[in-house]
């Protein structure tokens, strides 16, 4: 992914564990393990109706769960969902798009602490990476997606990462394509060095629905 100018002194994690085998999930960065990674299976129905002007209409549906332990000894708990919806008109071949969104939405608490948990809720319409808030209360940090890459200008059709951001600041990105990598800054406030991490987790974790609905 393209990093934020900021960030071009800070490590890079890379992410162990995303690809291949997905019975047993486990991934770690850094000082992280991200381990008990449970999944449902991809749930929806397609439907397509009519004669000279066609309806289609697909809904997709994924939930998991994870558990993280951090570098400070602390353990995490993440529920998740993602869901796609899509509804089209189709005539000679021409197709207007009524309605394309997707959204994922993650909680995330300390066992330590259960009811203090952190809320990731991200949503885009029509292919456009995802973007949202990571929040508790009053606190809040923006999460952009980008699929933008790092030595060209030209995007790519998939999204290559995330980038948490902070009283318009950058604090964190996970790339989440290919392998995966993690920059975390050493000034990241304390207070949000957890739940970002368990965000970064979580959006390692994450499948695009998109990919599973019909041509």
């Amino acid at each position: 992914m393209r990093l934020p100018a900021e960030f071009a002194s800070v490590e890079r994690m890379p992410v162990k564990g995303r690809q291949g085998w997905k019975i047993v999930e486990r991934v770690q960065f850094g000082d992280c393990d991200v381990y008990e990674v449970r999944r449902s299976f991809t749930k929806g129905s397609d439907l397509r109706v009519g004669r000279v002007l066609f309806y289609e209409g697909s809904k997709r549906r994924q939930t998991f769960g994870f558990t993280l332990a951090g570098p400070d000894g602390a353990v995490w708990h993440g529920g998740a969902a993602t869901n796609v919806r899509r509804h089209a008109l189709e005539r000679d071949g021409f197709e207007i798009a009524m309605r394309d969104k997707s959204g994922f939405a993650a909680h995330l608490e300390p066992d330590t602490s259960p009811g203090d948990g952190w809320t990731l809720e991200l949503t885009e319409t029509f292919d456009r990476p995802l973007k949202g808030t990571l929040s508790r209360g009053s606190r809040t940090l923006l999460v952009t997606g980008t699929n933008k890459l790092a030595g060209t200008p030209f995007p790519l059709d998939e999204t290559t990462g995330y980038v948490f951001e902070s009283d318009g600041k950058p604090v964190a990105a996970v790339e989440v394509i290919n392998n995966g990598a993690v920059w975390i800054p050493p000034a990241i406030d304390a207070a949000d060095r957890a739940p970002v991490t368990v965000a970064i987790a979580a959006l390692l974790l994450f499948e695009e629905l998109r990919k599973t609905l019909p041509e």
